[in-house]
């Protein structure tokens, strides 16, 4: 057994490296406030090595850090710095988004040359340097308790760099609460109490505790108001009912998600969770502690699961994070499950989410890549994708471990690697963005699979998490699971079973059964025709509930606003999209919207992810945009003038779409740009939609000797999602 070194001499060695590769201090030293504007200053004093002509200094963070990209070339603009030494070499410096080792890739990279730095002499970087007008750099928009500047150092032209033990270390904290979350249980027993949860969020989406003063109220669909009382922060029904909370704080009202009570409690019970998220083991934020304390506590989830590229995590890690979940899972409270991600490359199957019931079971990497001091063996490694499946079989009850087809840097390819009985789940959505497409590869092949959401995100806030400022696309998802009991063995039966449904990120209550089969389930019909009924409450109005075959949409139901609206005013644009399936799917949609004929009253973005998105500039007759999507939706609403004569043209860097306002109507103009559903579309829109359940009752004709897969899809009317998982008629 290996023994750890003793505090003596790994103070000694810090020393020692300090004394030959030199110290960097960091001014100012307390705490940044997410997204803000500063500047800081690092000096660095060069230690007795000195650093050759050649020599290298790197500023490194993680992977998942927004911090804005340092330019060095316009002294009045934002994110502005400057770098100088005393000494009497020439510094270059430059900004690499891939200059250093997985997790610590985005780099200020400065190059040492004419000349070399003595022992002792300083080099001073000025972050957002503001001596000349400008107003600074932005940290990072998310939250970190240990937020490192990494300082590395090649002191003799090796392309060989070693981290400084006093690189500085920042704790990133939330601004002020600007809006509120409130979050309730999707169902509630008559009689019994339900917890109201109520946390502030910053610009953003970073937690704050509560503000004070807040107001609580009852809103009860079909407007029953007297069968429910709030006490403090909990609920109690005296009859069956369905609504939401009303939050209302500085003159400003936030509503719940939806929450039905009813006289018994249902076979199944909705619970939701985040499957799928990253800590520092890889390339997240926070420790594994932070993470499932957030997820719990400030995401109120009810499930949860860690998701840490395999390639990346060495046997210790591994044993740390089962360890971490033991901890924190508690059957009827909290319920976590042991996972990782499977992370080989698309073309030897693409990233797979392995979920563990329990403990204590082996991690099978698709490498070695970033742990080759970690022994092989029989588990690891397994690859490609087939080769899982089968050391899976052999090493595993297929009962413990439920896999998931996931798309992030790496797309999984199911079309190629799948093993239904093993990976029976797709995940729809997540941060990186919105891929149907997966779904339909699925019904191609004539899978029978369930659907999933999930975050993936990276930044510390599973189950809440956003894209920040950074180039991670979009909110990151939920999953609900109906399960008998919140306990690990009925959540896990029903994600291996497909009782799931995901959203993007709203708990929409959304149920869908096939002649009386619950979502996932897969039968063999008594009839030519099944039965298929759908509801779905919302958090926010909806805008349809749409039946789909496969991938061919055969019914959908809207409120009565949307079949008469030719009146209206309102017009809405809604684009979106991606261009591959692979890393690089990112779809950039800067344009203008401008108007001939009529004058915009007023205009809002919905569905747009990131504060640094939306108008940038706006005039009676053209809005300027800034918009990216990777398979997700953004949209603009427009109040005009009058509506009904002149037109309305949207030109962006994908493609241009243009419409006869005479002629709008709710159907709308429609326009596709290739690359991965690349569309755009103009409709005129209902002025105040407000709709928030919508029920649908439907018969569909099956095809003799076929299995038909069935779903349902819910479009909210802020362009939120949530899609059922399918379920599986056969007519023999």
């Amino acid at each position: 057994m290996t023994k750890s070194a003793p505090p003596s001499t790994i103070v000694a060695v810090t020393d020692l490296v300090t004394q030959r590769l030199g110290h960097v201090c960091l001014t100012p030293e307390g705490p940044v406030v997410a997204g803000s504007m500063n500047e800081w200053t690092l000096v660095y004093t060069v230690g007795s090595y000195g650093i050759d002509e050649g020599g290298t200094l790197k500023l490194a963070r993680r992977f998942a850090s927004d911090w804005a990209h340092p330019q060095f070339d316009e002294p009045t603009a934002p994110n502005y710095t400057t770098v100088t030494t005393t000494g009497e070499a020439k510094l270059r410096p430059r900004y690499d988004p891939k200059a250093h080792v997985r997790p610590w890739m985005k780099c200020l990279v400065i190059d040492v040359y004419d000349g070399c730095l003595a022992p002792g002499d300083t080099v001073t970087i000025t972050l957002g340097d503001r001596s000349q007008g400008s107003p600074g750099i932005r940290a990072q928009s998310f939250i970190e308790s240990a937020h490192e500047l990494r300082f590395l150092v090649d002191p003799t032209n090796a392309c060989l760099v070693e981290r400084l033990p006093s690189s500085p270390v920042l704790e990133v904290i939330s601004g002020e609460p600007l809006s509120l979350v409130v979050i309730v249980p999707t169902q509630a027993i008559v009689g019994e109490s339900a917890e109201i949860f109520v946390k502030g969020e910053d610009r953003w989406g970073n937690p704050t505790p509560a503000p004070a003063q807040i107001q609580l109220s009852w809103d009860g669909d079909g407007g029953a108001q007297t069968n429910c009382t709030i006490e403090g922060r909990e609920l109690r029904f005296s009859s069956a009912c369905s609504g939401r909370v009303v939050a209302r704080w500085n003159d400003q009202t936030f509503v719940s998600n939806p929450i039905t009570a009813r006289a018994e409690a249902p076979r199944l019970r909705k619970y939701w969770g985040d499957l799928h998220a990253q800590s520092d083991a890889t390339v997240g934020t926070g420790t594994e502690i932070e993470y499932f304390e957030f997820g719990r506590d400030w995401a109120h989830l009810d499930v949860m699961s860690h998701q840490g590229n395999d390639f990346q995590m060495s046997d210790e890690d591994w044993r740390r994070l089962n360890e971490v979940v033991r901890r924190f899972h508690q059957d009827g409270r909290f319920v976590v499950f042991p996972g990782y991600e499977w992370s080989a490359n698309t073309a030897a199957g693409g990233d797979r989410n392995v979920m563990y019931l329990e403990e204590g079971m082996p991690i099978m990497r698709s490498s070695h890549w970033q742990v080759r001091g970690t022994p092989e063996d029989q588990h690891t490694p397994a690859h490609p994708a087939n080769v899982l499946f089968s050391k899976l079989r052999e090493h595993v009850d297929p009962n413990k471990v439920v896999l998931a087809a996931h798309c992030g840097g790496r797309y999984a390819d199911i079309r190629t690697y799948f093993d239904e009985e093993l990976g029976p789940l797709i995940e729809v959505m997540s941060c990186w963005g919105v891929f149907e497409w997966l779904l339909w590869d699925a019904f191609d092949k004539g899978y029978e699979v369930g659907v999933i959401a999930n975050s993936d995100g990276h930044k510390g806030r599973p189950g809440a998490e956003g894209p920040g400022a950074g180039q991670f696309g979009i909110f990151g998802g939920l999953t609900c699971m109906l399960a008998e009991s919140l306990t690990r063995a009925a959540v896990f039966d029903a994600l291996r079973q497909r009782r799931c449904y995901g959203t993007t990120g709203p708990r929409m209550d959304l149920d869908f059964e096939v002649d009386g089969q619950v979502m996932g389930s897969s039968f063999t019909a008594k009839r030519d025709r099944v039965q298929v009924t759908a509801s779905v409450r919302g958090v926010g109005p909806i805008e349809s509930l749409q039946l789909f075959r496969g991938r061919e949409l055969i019914h959908e139901v809207r409120p009565e606003a949307f079949t008469s609206c030719a009146g209206s005013r309102r017009i809405r644009l809604v684009w979106g999209g991606a261009r591959i399936r692979g890393r690089g799917r990112r779809a950039t949609w800067d344009g203008v919207v401008e108007l001939e004929g009529a004058s915009i009253e007023r205009a809002q973005v919905f569905a747009f992810d990131s504060p640094m998105d939306g108008i940038q500039a706006q005039t009676k007759t053209k809005i300027e945009l800034r918009s990216r999507t990777t398979g997700d939706l953004d949209g603009l609403d427009i109040w005009l003038d009058q509506a009904q004569r002149g037109r309305v043209v949207f030109r962006s860097e994908v493609g241009e779409l243009v419409a006869e306002l005479g002629t709008l109507d709710a159907a709308g103009e429609h326009a596709s740009f290739g690359g991965l559903d690349l569309r755009a579309s103009v409709s005129r829109y209902p002025e105040s939609p407000s709709d928030r359940v919508i029920e649908l009752a439907h018969e569909v004709e099956l095809t003799a000797g076929q299995t038909t897969p069935l779903f349902v899809k819910a479009n909210q009317v802020d362009g939120h999602i949530a899609w059922s998982s399918p379920i599986y008629p056969c007519r023999p």
